[in-house]
């Protein structure tokens, strides 16, 4: 899954006046020069998983029932789509990591340069999900668009992107609340959308899919200047994973080396002990004030 989704932030920056760049993803020089501004996204990807409805399959009623009976119950009480509902559950505190996965994701989430969320397809089925990376008409082109890029204005850019089939089928969720235990769950509807979040008695709902996400947060990063040169990103991200103590930061200060080599290398990190990736929107600071100034004129 991380592996389409990757390809497909590719496919949408294809000549395009912003860059989507996953961590794995190098760029040119001639790009480095261009792209000199920032927003960075960072992604956890979970597996869904599905839950039959309360009216099919009865709850045991147990005072010691299962955590998936739980929500199970709460959907079926709370009215929220149900037959069937996707759900999957936290990770659990890595080994050697200094803090759960949740609250690492949560810490880059709404930060003003960045933002945090979990990706889970809407589809349980595998060869379901790869038959959705194209709809029925563009399966089988080289890129899930029809319009040539190089003649869109950027705002039509980001509107596509909440229209790629690919991207409808996964839901997105950002975290709000810190956890000290993985026994947490989200839950959905086959839709993306009735998501509920089961800590306790406390259940928040958002309905967000991952296309509606990127069209949101790009269009906000844009207009309220949260795109930032990438030095300053750099040197808020390498801040905010020194809070970490898992992830030696200070290894990778070669001033020689440009922001993206350096927020890649530190990203590497991240991804390996958290399973968390960045991928960074990537754009030129003088082209993003003139769009801001237009629309303000």
């Amino acid at each position: 899954m991380e592996a389409d989704i990757a390809s497909f932030f590719g496919w949408i920056s294809e000549d395009a006046p912003f860059r989507l760049l996953d961590i794995d993803e190098q760029l040119t020089g001639a790009d480095k020069k261009y792209f000199d501004s920032g927003f960075a996204f960072f992604m956890q990807f979970k597996v869904s998983h599905g839950l039959k409805s309360v009216s099919r399959i009865p709850v045991s009623g147990r005072a010691n029932q299962s955590k998936l009976e739980s929500v199970r119950e709460f959907r079926y009480e709370a009215d929220l789509e149900d037959d069937p509902s996707l759900y999957f559950k936290l990770r659990s505190k890595a080994k050697h990591a200094s803090d759960f996965q949740h609250n690492v994701l949560m810490a880059h989430a709404n930060t003003g340069h960045s933002q945090a969320f979990y990706v889970a397809p809407l589809d349980i089925d595998r060869k379901n999900y790869h038959n959705r990376l194209f709809d029925s008409v563009n399966r089988y082109r080289a890129s899930p668009f029809t319009y040539d890029h190089r003649k869109v204005y950027q705002d039509k850019w980001v509107s596509y992107i909440g229209h790629v089939p690919f991207l409808k089928n996964h839901v997105s969720i950002i975290p709000h609340e810190r956890v000290d235990t993985d026994n947490h769950y989200y839950s959905y509807s086959t839709g993306g959308d009735d998501i509920a979040w089961h800590s306790g008695e406390e259940v928040s709902q958002i309905n967000t899919r991952l296309s509606d996400l990127l069209v949101s947060e790009i269009r906000h990063s844009i207009f309220e200047g949260q795109i930032i040169p990438l030095r300053k990103l750099e040197g808020l991200l390498r801040e905010k994973f020194a809070e970490y103590g898992d992830i030696p930061v200070e290894d990778f200060r070669n001033d020689n080396e440009s922001p993206i080599n350096r927020i890649q290398k530190m990203s590497a990190f991240i991804l390996h002990q958290y399973r968390i990736r960045l991928v960074l929107l990537l754009a030129n600071g003088d082209y993003v004030d003139s769009i801001r100034q237009e629309n303000i004129g």
